[in-house]
């Protein structure tokens, strides 16, 4: 495969590596400025029908990116990480009332983490937008995939400067035009529901809960407004009168059928995410060269 030239990073301002990792797939782009279009520098497909295997995704980063980023022209450019929602876990977490500071906040997703997954949490990386006085999100990725991140920029010299869910990303550059409406992050055969709820005496609405939905091979839009009305009632919600698609578009999902009146489709047009409010995993990371 003919790799695109890496120009040094002194050559453009505002240029960055794009690292985008699935269960599926693995690409990276450069963007030779912030909002710049990508230039594809690798793309490798993966066992997506495997379980998740750290190990193997460490081994497929090292063997993949290693040629391209071996010369050193890299050497110094920020690299941002965009990961499936397929390979984390996300989460809500009800603080209790006699929460006081950060450490019951650690202590508390921690606590949700084991409840919801029965895994022992030192395996995992736990990251969250904390606050003691609503329910938050929190963010759980292998402590494995997260180390090997952390050595390929360590090793080719770059500045890991953003760890993002796609989940997350989408959320941070919709929240504040959903005007109610549900968000539905779509990715590699599911799509990652944002449950909001808007308050009664009106208000910015706020992410109650997030849940994953498999799409059956056929799935089309009366299938999906059942789930969701499904996911509403589990959670306690009102019926979402919206839904907000982003992501690729979805066989069958493009348009509501007829006599489906309850349910409205808007899939927005893709747009820069480079300000990423919870970056690095909802806190901005250090260099790791």
């Amino acid at each position: 495969m003919r790799r695109p030239a890496l120009p040094s990073p002194t050559g453009f301002l505002g240029g960055r590596l794009d690292l985008t990792l699935t269960r599926s797939a693995l690409s990276l782009d450069l963007r030779r400025t912030a909002w710049g279009p990508p230039v594809p520098l690798a793309e490798l497909p993966l066992a997506g029908d495997m379980p998740i295997r750290p190990d193997m995704l460490a081994a497929a980063l090292a063997t993949t990116l290693a040629p391209i980023l071996a010369d050193g022209r890299a050497a110094g450019l920020p690299l941002t990480v965009t990961l499936g929602d397929d390979l984390v876990r996300l989460f809500m977490v009800a603080p209790p009332g006699n929460a006081r500071g950060l450490g019951d906040i650690r202590a508390v997703t921690a606590l949700r983490f084991q409840r919801l997954y029965g895994d022992d949490p030192s395996a995992w990386r736990l990251t969250f937008d904390g606050a003691v006085d609503r329910p938050f999100l929190a963010c759980a990725m292998p402590q494995a995939l997260h180390g090997a991140l952390l050595d390929l920029a360590r090793t080719h010299r770059l500045a890991l400067t953003a760890l993002t869910p796609r989940f997350v990303t989408a959320w941070n550059a919709e929240r504040r035009r959903l005007d109610g409406a549900w968000l539905g992050v779509a990715q590699d055969g599911g799509i990652t529901l944002g449950c909001v709820d808007v308050p009664p005496g009106g208000g910015a609405a706020g992410l109650m809960a997030v849940h994953r939905l498999t799409l059956p091979a056929g799935a089309e839009a009366r299938w999906l407004r059942d789930q969701l009305r499904a996911v509403a009632l589990r959670h306690g919600l009102a019926d979402p009168a919206t839904l907000k698609l982003v992501g690729r578009p979805l066989p069958g999902l493009a348009a509501p059928p007829a006599g489906t009146p309850t349910l409205a489709w808007r899939t927005p047009a893709p747009r820069p995410t480079a300000a990423q409010a919870f970056a690095y995993l909802f806190g901005w990371g250090r260099r790791a060269g």
